[in-house]
């Protein structure tokens, strides 16, 4: 049988940080009162501190009876004997929710939140305890009004870091979804035609979109048959073009593109006749190859 010391012993080793149990006694109006077992004193856990969510009605939460895994916030009162303690479930549980977290992160797991608002920088969703989706995470293109990813919408997330201390989670959806260059190998074959739009410009070639976010270079040896000295000669941005993939190179995003592949060899362009041309003497011309590469060097700065 427990002597009164042994009650007043064990008393004393209810101390703040300590995981006790608590059976529900009474539930007022803003708070819950329960008795700690194997300490002989009772307990408080307020309102908030019940659970993660904010709490409308404590009688949907806990009952008379039950029993509650709690953790010691601070003592209330200095006299041991019928000392009050402060009680939390929430932050029990918000740190088992941590660990699991933890454990998510670590294993690359993706997932699921309801997102509870929709804020000016991305998305706030709970996965037991808040976390936030940043804009720049929430597509893996840029979106301007969140409005279409809705509050309560289910989402599958994956864990960027977690950041305990503030009690921050950062969040990715794009992260979960097929990526432009997922499958590319496939979808952009050595040998395909593809359909896609001029968008840059640049002295040694071409780049060529075939499909959203992914680009595809022509270089400037495979853009026409006939010799250019810059693709702006017959480029222009914005253009629709029929390209044939030469190779892709999933890993490094490159895709290697061609434009003349799929056009046919003007007859007219035989290879002597311009080996002719470059025999030339440079005195019959009247010009030297300085002057010639001159000009055909500030031609090209000028049409960059």
């Amino acid at each position: 049988n427990e002597t009164m010391e042994d009650a007043m012993n064990s008393v004393q080793e209810v101390s703040v940080g300590d995981i006790v149990k608590g059976e529900v006694l009474a539930i007022e109006d803003k708070q819950v009162v329960v008795g700690i077992e194997g300490a002989g004193v009772e307990g408080v856990v307020p309102a908030k501190e019940l659970s993660t969510l904010p709490v409308e009605d404590v009688h949907e939460l806990v009952k008379v009876g039950d029993v509650l895994d709690l953790v010691v916030i601070t003592s209330i009162g200095k006299d041991k004997e019928n000392g009050s303690y402060l009680l939390s479930k929430r932050r029990l549980d918000a740190k088992k929710v941590w660990e699991e977290i933890e454990q998510d992160f670590q294993a690359g797991k993706v997932i699921e939140a309801p997102v509870t608002n929709v804020v000016k920088g991305g998305l706030v969703v709970d996965v037991g305890v808040r976390g936030f989706v940043p804009a720049s995470m929430v597509e893996d293109h840029f979106v301007a009004d969140f409005s279409a990813l809705t509050v309560g919408e289910d989402v599958q997330v994956k864990i960027l870091s977690i950041n305990p201390e503030e009690g921050r989670i950062s969040l990715s959806i794009k992260e979960t979804l097929p990526g432009p260059w997922t499958d590319i190998e496939t979808k952009a074959a050595a040998g395909t035609v593809l359909d896609g739009t001029v968008k840059r410009l640049t002295s040694f070639g071409a780049f060529v979109e075939v499909f959203p976010g992914v680009e595809g270079l022509v270089h400037i040896s495979q853009i026409s048959h006939k010799h250019i000295a810059t693709p702006h000669e017959v480029l222009h941005e914005g253009d629709q073009v029929q390209v044939k993939v030469l190779e892709v190179n999933p890993e490094e995003h490159r895709i290697a593109l061609s434009i003349k592949a799929l056009e046919p060899k003007p007859e007219s362009q035989e290879e002597p006749k311009e080996e002719q041309e470059y025999e030339l003497p440079e005195e019959n011309t009247g010009f030297t190859m300085g002057d010639i590469l001159g000009d055909a060097l500030s031609d090209a700065k000028e049409e960059e």
